[in-house]
């Protein structure tokens, strides 16, 4: 059931069109012009409005314009003419028209277009209140990260890894996932066996997980057996001396963080399965 106004300078049609309404069980308001259209609408919201292109004074064309122009469109309109153009037909559709009608109108067109016109009319408010909350999110998300203070950014290029506290969770979670599945690939030889036992997951899970991080299994292997290195990550043989860790902080300083040195590649190799790859447990 919608409420409906329709707008037509002749009386004949005003009434069949009320009463074909009003028999499929919609509330009809009616105006003779464009200034009666206009003093109806400031005081009450219409479901739709069916609008006459051809009337004296400002014609429906115009009266269309007129409330696209002043923001005052917050209704469906379907443009009613028996003389109209392709051209005229166009333009009511570019000023914000769901629909048009060629008169005479028949029963059937006249109920699909209303019907049409409320399914536009719900998904055009549906979108654009979707667009208006996600703008909300983007100046709410703008004027946070405006005012959250500089946190530092600590680089480990030889894991490939950058822990950058200014960013979301989220992001520096995915990004300390993907060195970590890197780095126990490289040490267990590209093996997705070992990298199964050692992050505990299920193979099928694991397929998952690592091409949701962007890692192509099948090339890392591939460059494993061709002696190729797929990624920047460096593990020399031998013992290694502590490394240094380069810290960015906010006053623009850099502080260093010393680790334990790196395991070898033979001795990871080599280790019980399910070991940890704990630095300290081999220095």
């Amino acid at each position: 059931m919608a409420d409906i106004l329709v707008v037509d300078d002749e009386l004949g049609i005003r009434n069949v069109l009320s009463e074909i309404l009003v028999e499929s069980g919609h509330y009809v308001t009616t105006a003779a012009n464009a200034q009666e259209a206009k003093e109806l609408v400031k005081d009450h919201k219409y479901s739709v409005v069916l609008l006459d292109v051809w009337m004296p004074g400002m014609d429906g064309l115009e009266l269309l314009k007129e409330w696209n122009r002043e923001n005052q469109l917050q209704f469906p309109v379907v443009i009613m003419s028996g003389h109209a153009t392709i051209e005229s037909a166009k333009e009511a559709l570019r000023q914000g028209a769901v629909d048009f009608l060629e008169k005479p109108i028949s029963l059937k067109k006249l109920l699909n277009a209303i019907d049409l016109a409320l399914i536009k009319w719900h998904e055009k408010t549906v979108k654009e209140e979707a667009e208006r909350a996600a703008e909300d999110s983007r100046r709410r998300r703008r004027r946070m990260m405006e005012n959250r203070p500089n946190l530092p950014t600590f680089d480990i290029p030889e894991y490939n890894l950058t822990l950058d506290f200014n960013k979301p969770f989220r992001e520096v979670l995915l990004t300390i996932e993907r060195a970590y599945f890197l780095t126990v690939l490289r040490f267990v030889n590209h093996s997705v066996v070992g990298l199964s036992r050692h992050a505990g997951l299920e193979r099928t899970h694991l397929y998952r997980k690592v091409r949701s991080l962007g890692i192509d299994m099948e090339s890392y292997r591939e460059a494993s057996r061709l002696g190729l290195d797929k990624d920047p990550l460096v593990f020399t043989h031998g013992p290694q001396a502590p490394r240094k860790v380069a810290s960015h902080t906010a006053n623009g300083t850099n502080a260093l963080v010393q680790t334990g040195g790196a395991l070898q590649d033979s001795e990871l190799l080599h280790a019980p399965e399910g070991a940890a790859l704990d630095p300290k447990s081999q220095t």
